[in-house]
């Protein structure tokens, strides 16, 4: 009786092992609204994320980072936390600032696309500043850098600082095609920072911008950045005639 029900239940545990393992479940597409697949989103802090087939939504990877206590919501606290760890990701050396080279660093190893736009060597990709391609245009209202700050960018990256939902201009011609994305018009976020203008960004000054994105980003003033508000910034525009 005893060796009946053991082949029994041998029988069950090999009839189990045979079956077939569950189809594994496709990788969810890019809501309608998230950042152009084809290019970098740049966190407001200038953090890089780019699509992935495992994570095919860089707007959400940078939020579900920066909601570290999973609330559903980025606070300024979450906010500011995510940007002190990317300073001192960018601090190379670890002296609490961040100089001329490590911005350089930034712009041409981090973020390469930033350095072929400075430098004119744009890909044929990514969306059209200039003409409302409606592939991820964020929108004017609220855009702009915080107050203070240089740049190292082209005239490209330059009119999506004065209003990237609007008909920027170069040289009286459409502006060329970006593949970067963001919430914020900045031309550099990184080098934005730099308020007092002497090539070295300093925590205080770091956070200083960090706190006007902030409440650039928190147009409700609600000191809560959901998921959908912040995906809300991205709105096509008509294309030009």
């Amino acid at each position: 009786m005893k060796l009946l029900f053991a082949c029994a239940l041998a029988a069950v545990a090999v009839a189990a092992f045979a079956q077939p393992a569950p189809p594994r479940r496709p990788v969810p597409a890019a809501p309608p609204g998230a950042p152009p697949l084809h290019g970098v989103f740049l966190s407001p802090s200038g953090e890089p994320f780019r699509p992935t087939a495992a994570a095919p939504d860089p707007l959400k990877t940078w939020f579900e980072q920066a909601d570290v206590k999973h609330l559903g919501y980025l606070d300024r606290e979450a906010f500011r936390a995510d940007a002190v760890r990317f300073f001192k990701k960018l601090d190379e050396n670890g002296d609490g600032v961040i100089d001329g080279f490590e911005v350089a660093d930034y712009e041409h190893k981090l973020v390469p696309e930033l350095a072929d736009e400075a430098e004119g060597r744009i890909p044929g990709l990514g969306r059209d500043r200039g003409s409302g391609s409606g592939t991820g245009q964020p929108s004017g209202q609220g855009s702009g850098r915080p107050g203070g700050g240089r740049h190292h960018g082209s005239g490209a990256q330059d009119a999506s600082a004065q209003g990237a939902g609007g008909a920027g201009r170069q040289g009286g011609g459409r502006l060329p095609p970006s593949r970067i994305t963001q919430l914020i018009g900045e031309p550099e976020p990184v080098s934005g920072a730099d308020f007092n203008f002497d090539s070295r960004i300093t925590m205080d000054e770091w956070l200083k911008a960090t706190d006007q994105r902030f409440d650039i980003l928190d147009q409700d003033k609600t000191g809560k950045l959901t998921l959908e508000e912040l995906r809300a910034r991205f709105k096509p525009l008509s294309k030009a005639p």
